[in-house]
């Protein structure tokens, strides 16, 4: 049992490595992107020079050979400043880091900030339901022919390389879902984007494959392990999420103090006010809470024990406690918080769509389920 979860020494070192970038390279950009409604290529070439998109590679791939924990710290500390940076960043270092198949050269040139990659594996009727695939991979001679369409893929339009699920077939048997490695640019591959209402610079897209034909080797790990492939990276991409939560909820939190203190009102500071104090209070206290568990999930992974449990409770708690803080701190700001002059709306846009991200709030409900009660009570197959 870990008895300190938050991280040590090295990692607040790390940290204050981090932050400096932040300040300096992301911060003062958050709201152009935002804006410019597509992905920040000056902020990924600036993180990949950073060392920041490959964290976690080995370092003969170009990363930093770092831990889980380093890696939350980028994320906690980037998604203060923007969530669409952190979120490419999390997508970028655990894909390169955790998913087999792309191949060396792909990863260095992530690790870099050189190339983008991403995950097409949602579709209309199969998003938490990962058996609902409907895009297929038909085997022909010596490669695959792949059909289908894909939504909510981050980072489309734009990432060069697409990790695609399909049902695959050969000789009419149905052999389970594959993962395959498609270039974008690839014959029968067209990608649009689809407008959404928060982290907009983080760029998502639908990606539609008509006869599109890959080699035998590109097949990411072994032909029928795709669900395997997906999963591989959901332990960790899990405690991230709730950290770019935290991180945007404690950057609001921090201002609204000293917002607080200054704006006066009848006379005295706002703050002076318990319908005011009580509920910073509170939250600071709910994000410190989630923070750890987040940091405890990471350090599981990091020492090679199931943090399935601990992932579950540490997203849904760790982002909805972060909604909740933005919520009420923009309502603290009175009118001022609704203005797009003013920072708040757009925190509170882009934290909502973590709520979507690598399985949504419910679903690691019904994981905990399955986990505490057991599978019988999840009430799903």
């Amino acid at each position: 049992m870990l008895t300190d979860c938050s991280p040590g020494q090295k990692h607040e070192e790390f940290r204050s490595y981090v932050k400096e970038f932040v300040t300096r390279e992301i911060a003062p950009h958050s709201k152009r992107w935002d804006l410019e409604n597509r992905l920040p290529w000056d902020a990924i070439k600036k993180m990949g020079e950073a060392g920041l998109l490959g964290v976690i590679c080995p370092v003969q791939l170009g990363g930093q050979g770092r831990d889980y924990v380093s890696l939350g710290v980028v994320i906690e500390e980037i998604a203060k400043a923007d969530m669409s940076c952190a979120i490419i960043c999390w997508i970028q270092a655990t894909l390169a880091g955790l998913v087999p198949g792309w191949g060396d050269e792909t990863i260095r040139a992530v690790s870099r900030g050189d190339e983008v990659i991403a995950l097409a594996t949602s579709e209309e009727n199969a998003g938490s339901d990962v058996s609902g695939i409907e895009c297929s991979a038909e085997l022909d001679g010596d490669g695959y022919v792949i059909n289908g369409m894909k939504i909510h893929v981050s980072l489309v339009p734009g990432a060069q390389t697409l990790g695609v699920t399909a049902r695959t077939w050969a000789i009419g048997r149905d052999e389970g879902i594959t993962m395959f490695r498609v270039r974008s640019d690839c014959p029968g591959v067209s990608v649009s984007p689809m407008g959404q209402l928060g982290a907009r610079a983080h760029q998502l897209g639908r990606v539609v494959l008509k006869d599109v034909r890959v080699p035998v080797s590109a097949t990411m790990g072994k032909g029928g392990g795709g669900k395997k492939v997906m999963y591989a990276r959901f332990n960790v991409s899990r405690c991230l999420s709730p950290l770019a939560a935290i991180g945007a909820a404690w950057a609001t939190l921090d201002a609204t103090v000293e917002y607080a203190r200054t704006k006066v009102a009848f006379g005295r500071p706002i703050g002076t006010n318990q319908a005011i104090s009580f509920p910073i209070v509170e939250h600071y206290t709910r994000l410190e809470a989630a923070r750890m568990l987040a940091y405890k999930a990471l350090s599981m992974n990091d020492s090679g024990q199931n943090a399935v449990r601990e992932a579950a409770m540490a997203k849904w708690f760790g982002i909805t406690s972060g909604i909740r803080a933005i919520a009420d701190c923009l309502q603290m700001h009175g009118a001022n918080g609704y203005l797009t002059e003013h920072p708040l709306e757009q925190k509170l846009r882009d934290v909502m769509a973590l709520q979507f991200t690598g399985g949504t709030i419910n679903i690691m409900k019904i994981l905990l389920v399955r986990e505490v009660l057991g599978k019988e009570f999840s009430g799903i197959a």
